[in-house]
């Protein structure tokens, strides 16, 4: 019953993150960002200010959503590969997120708007730097656990930056894109060619 209670509450936090995150970008759209505030965002989502900063720490942050570490799963199932090359450990790595990423797909319409509002605002930029650097480093660490290394070793830590710049790279370019059809409404081709572009330049 316990295990039953956990999942539900679990699943309960994922909807009301969602909530909030979905209020808030809702009025970033209608009333501009620098005009929304917390309150706003609260009584949007129907939650209590408390509530919201159980979630998030101030209005930028509730604008973000996605990974801030590599799913334990994936992670256990990257390291357990075995030491390899630099070059294979990457492309092992950008096979990862592309993974997640399909687990987890966001939507373009959301991409577009968080990217265009950190182009736009300082503080949004900052924290979605913020939250690439923190998913950055649960990178970086699987990549040392596997080469037997530390995480702020130069080999970890340029392999997990690397693949995060790939990753972005192709977030962006679909978020701009136009949408053809609903099958072909994914981010993932676009992740790949970035990934394959940095393959490219990085060969012998």
């Amino acid at each position: 019953m316990a295990s039953w209670n956990e999942g539900l509450r679990d699943r309960r936090r994922r909807e009301t993150r969602l909530e909030i995150h979905t209020a808030a970008l809702r009025l970033a759209r209608e009333h501009g960002f620098d005009k929304i505030t917390v309150d706003m965002i609260s009584a949007e989502a129907g939650v209590s200010p408390r509530t919201f900063f159980n979630y998030f720490p101030n209005k930028e942050g509730a604008l973000l959503l996605g990974p801030t570490e590599v799913p334990p799963d994936l992670a256990a199932e990257f390291v357990a590969a075995g030491t390899a090359s630099p070059r294979e450990v990457l492309a092992d790595v950008t096979r990862l997120l592309v993974r997640e990423m399909a687990d987890n797909p966001p939507e373009r319409a959301t991409m577009h708007d968080v990217f265009a509002l950190a182009h736009s605002h300082p503080p949004v930029q900052a924290a979605l730097l913020a939250r690439i650097e923190g998913f950055q480093r649960s990178i970086a660490d699987a990549v040392a656990q596997r080469m037997g290394q530390q995480p702020e070793d130069e080999v970890p830590s340029l392999i997990a930056a690397l693949a995060l710049t790939a990753v972005r790279t192709g977030l962006e370019r679909w978020s701009r894109e136009v949408p053809q059809s609903a099958e072909d409404d994914s981010p993932i081709p676009y992740v790949e060619r970035a990934m394959e572009l940095l393959r490219t330049l990085s060969a012998d």
